[in-house]
């Protein structure tokens, strides 16, 4: 277990504790948290926020597990649910996550049109991409704080996209528990460490840290050829690929540098 999963159920007990001892959240009585439609029940006689700040691994599977905390769903956004609304958790002890897993071209087209908005300028800044990867100026790796990143100069023609990933779906789909808000935290039992993120928030705060990457092999068909790949997809999963360092790289990584 890394340290951003043992942060994510030290919270959900510590939000419980506070639930039951009337303990307010962002100035709001907190009445009910669970996941989905499913309340989690009250702690274990004895177990308070002292003994949920220096507990053990074990102990706080096994708390969770006594209250139906369990891990969310795969393509789950939120992981809780506070007062009937779903809630993305960020620990700032953890690594960073991915914002995209390695997703091709049909996949961002997907959460274009989910996000209201169209691929065309996204596909321009991928040609510009390759023409300064070609060149030598970029690498694999381009950051937005780097003065030539292709994408540095784009932050409202990708706010509705990143919005989308960070809290609605994936290249393949809409999340059945999509999240509202972001609480990150450098302390799970200190309410003095929570930020509220709302979606225009949690875009401002990553901007200057994204890193993008074209790659090749996760988020691209199985030995995938430009040439003669004719599978689904094909003529949109080609718009973005190019050969390069001995492969065929067309599938966008979005990242957080800490």
């Amino acid at each position: 277990m890394n340290s951003g999963e043992r942060d994510e159920l030290a919270f959900k007990l510590a939000l419980v504790y506070m639930r039951d001892n009337k303990v307010p959240l962002f100035g709001q009585a907190l009445t009910k948290v669970g996941f989905g439609r499913s309340e989690y029940k009250s702690l274990p006689n004895g177990v308070n926020l002292d003994k949920i700040k220096n507990a053990t691994e074990a102990q706080l599977v096994n708390w969770c597990e006594a209250i139906g905390a369990g891990k969310s769903p795969t393509g789950a956004k939120a992981d809780i649910f506070i007062n009937g609304i779903g809630v993305s958790l960020k620990s700032l002890k953890a690594a960073p996550p991915a914002l995209v897993n390695h997703t091709s071209r049909p996949g961002f087209d997907f959460a274009c049109r989910n996000s209201g908005t169209t691929i065309n300028e996204l596909d321009t800044i991928i040609d510009e991409y390759w023409r300064l990867r070609k060149a030598g100026t970029i690498s694999e790796d381009t950051k937005n704080s780097d003065s030539s990143c292709p994408f540095k100069n784009h932050k409202e023609y990708m706010r509705p996209i990143l919005e989308y990933f960070l809290f609605k779906g994936t290249g393949s789909k809409l999340s059945d528990f999509p999240a509202e808000y972001i609480i990150e935290f450098s302390e799970p039992c200190s309410t003095s460490t929570y930020k509220k993120l709302t979606k225009t928030d949690a875009v401002d705060s990553v901007w200057p840290k994204l890193i993008f990457s074209l790659r090749a092999k996760k988020g691209m068909p199985s030995d995938y050829n430009k040439n003669t790949y004719r599978g689904p997809n094909a003529e949109s999963i080609a718009r973005w690929v190019e050969y390069i360092n001995d492969d065929y790289r067309g599938a966008l990584h979005i990242r957080s540098s800490r």
